[in-house]
């Protein structure tokens, strides 16, 4: 009961400094400083590793930066309590992780967080693009990083539960026991070192695949969305290979399918804005 009224209190800081930023739209940077400090100096000792405090911490940058695109009374009323329900899944999750990594609901969880986060933060980007007319490669720059932090902790928190679920009884066998440690602890730097790869190659391909929808006549709304299933193609396709060190043709072209159809009804029902 404790631990979740902890976490309602997060939920509820991190619910009334967007309220604040609503309400004065105007203290963006105010309102900046005070989610990073939340994440340092009150959800870091919550949750005590990197990989499980950056879906959060970038969950409530990402929430700002929407909020600041988002229109309407109602409609911010209406967001900021999606967000804030987001927020507080995503430090139970990273809290049940801490514990026990490899939790499944928990890992569950977090991968919904991940989503949301990546959404929040491709659509403002996006927004943020149009509005200001920043430059391409401004865009470009800002996807690859943004995508390489948010989804290098939940690949991280997924080798991480494969690999100690798979060596979790070897290392505790009796005899040899130094000798297995060693063993998994090398096989667990090279699994850091492979989890990196994968993060830089699918920030890579996110930065690409922004520069092309930047040639879009839709809004930032319809272009985030896109990107967004196309992370997800991808981001899922990484996911599957670690679990089962493989990826089926069946599951390639499932997922490579459903991304058409998806990408297909969003174009047909978006409202073109052509610039001659």
């Amino acid at each position: 009961m404790l631990l979740r009224l902890k976490i309602v209190f997060l939920s509820l800081l991190f619910a009334g400094a967007l309220a604040i930023f609503a309400w004065k739209g105007d203290w963006y940077f105010y309102v900046l400083l005070f989610l990073v400090l939340l994440s340092l100096f009150f959800l870091w000792p919550f949750v005590y590793r990197w990989r499980f405090l950056a879906i959060p911490f970038f969950l409530s940058i990402g929430s700002l930066n929407l909020l600041y695109l988002v229109d309407g009374f109602f409609e911010r009323i209406l967001f900021i309590l999606l967000a804030t329900v987001v927020y507080y899944v995503s430090v139970l999750g990273a809290y049940r992780l801490r514990k026990y990594d490899c939790d499944q609901t928990a890992q569950a969880m977090i991968n919904l967080s991940t989503i949301v986060t990546v959404f929040f933060w491709f659509v403002s980007n996006y927004g943020w693009y149009l509005n200001f007319a920043i430059d391409s490669w401004v865009l470009v720059v800002l996807f690859v990083v943004s995508t390489f932090f948010i989804a290098l902790p939940s690949l991280t928190i997924c080798f991480t539960s494969c690999y100690k679920i798979k060596y979790r009884k070897r290392i505790g066998l009796s005899g040899g026991e130094k000798k297995i440690y060693l063993k998994a602890l090398k096989e667990q730097i090279m699994i850091q070192r492979v989890v990196l790869f994968f993060g830089v190659v699918l920030a890579l391909v996110m930065g690409q695949v922004i520069w092309a929808l930047s040639f879009w006549p839709f809004g930032y709304l319809v272009t985030g969305t896109v990107a967004v299933i196309v992370f997800f193609v991808f981001w899922e396709s990484v996911r599957q290979f670690i679990i089962a060190k493989k990826i089926s043709k069946k599951f390639l072209l499932s997922n490579v399918l459903l991304m058409i159809i998806l990408i297909a009804l969003m174009v047909s029902t978006s409202p073109w804005k052509v610039v001659s």
